[in-house]
This record gives C-alpha cells, structure tokens and sequence, in this order.
C-alpha cells in the first residue's frame, strides 16, 4: 500500500462544492468534537481548529455566510505493519480548500499538521494512493526531514511477505533511484510501496 498514483480523491470532491462542504462540516460538528492546539499554530480570529471526539479527524473551521465552512481537514490512521514492532501514523485524508479568501490562513498548515503527527508519533508513513498535490506534499516534507537529519526509507511490500525497508541518504537518491519506484500508475505494484519519515 504504497503510493498508488490517482486522480482527485472523494473526499476532494466532497469539500470542493461549498454546499457539499457545509453539509459534510455540520455532520462532523454534530458528530461531536473539541478544541485542538497545533504548537506554533496562531489560530486567526474566526476560526475554530478542532478534532473529533470519536476519531483522529482534524478541521479548520469557519462560518461562512452563517454556515460552518472546513478549510483544512486531515484524518489520520495508525499501524505496525511497516514498522513493527514501532507503530506508526499515516495521514489518509489531507485536504484544503482552494478558495483565496482563505489561503493566508491556511498557507503552511499542512507541513506544521505533518510535523505535529511526526513529533507525537515519530514515524509518518505515506498512504497507499496519492494525488499529484499528494506526492509534491511528500517530497517537500521528505526534503524538510532531511534538514532535521531524520531517517528517510522506502518499504516495498512487493517482495514477501514482510515488507522491506531501505533506508534513504540524501535527496538526490531519493530523485535518481527511489521517487519512480515508490509513485506510479501500476495497480500491482505502487500500492504496495511507501515512504517512510522517522525520527529515529
């Protein structure tokens, strides 16, 4: 489960339309959720960040003609598989809106979200299917965490039934060797091969 290269995701098109936004906003706020603080995050006047109460689901929320609007949704999930015996996060939902009104809010939040999850968690392993903006997303925190001297590594879930890690050393290889073997268009293979940030 490795990034499997794939158009606009659901959930995408579920937020894009802003009466499809509010009408997804208003069931997660009734579902339930709590005031979150993102360290280094200055939360704008208008604003709520919050997260669910029942799952690792995370929103930037503001009003919008006096309906509540997400500007920024992640959700994450967490496993061993890759890493056992060290568990792991992933972020399988990262979404922002593209409408200008909000971009000076919301510019910079995903990489600040990404190094919370790592700082919390130590190891961020990439989803099984990326968006283009998925893979660019990916490669600027890969470069980022090779500036923090954190381990970057491939895992191929191709070769067995354990999943092999092979460990990253600098950026150019990540370019010459590692970036067409992890991202593709090949449903048999790309889903199976990951990328992996840690800090250890």
């Amino acid at each position: 489960m490795s990034p499997l290269m794939i158009d606009s995701a659901d959930f995408s098109q579920k937020l894009g339309l802003i009466s499809r936004n509010v009408e997804h906003t208003e069931a997660f706020l009734a579902r339930g959720s709590v005031d979150f603080h993102l360290p280094g995050f200055l939360l704008p006047v208008g604003y709520r960040l919050l997260k669910s109460r029942y799952s690792d689901e995370y929103r930037l929320v503001t009003t919008d003609d006096g309906k509540p609007y997400t500007t920024y949704a992640v959700k994450l999930e967490f496993h061993k598989e890759i890493t056992f015996p060290h568990g792991a996060a992933k972020q399988v939902m990262v979404w922002r809106t593209p409408r200008a009104v909000h971009q000076r809010v919301i510019s910079g939040l995903p990489q600040l979200f990404f190094q919370w999850v790592l700082s919390e968690y130590d190891i961020v392993v990439s989803d099984s299917e990326q968006t283009g903006d998925g893979q660019r997303f990916w490669l600027r925190m890969i470069d980022w965490a090779f500036s923090m001297n954190y381990q970057i590594s491939v895992a191929d879930g191709t070769v067995g039934e354990d999943w092999q890690v092979t460990p990253v050393n600098s950026y150019a290889e990540l370019e010459e060797r590692w970036i067409a073997f992890a991202w593709g268009n090949d449903c048999d293979v790309h889903p199976h091969r990951r990328l992996v940030i840690s800090k250890a």
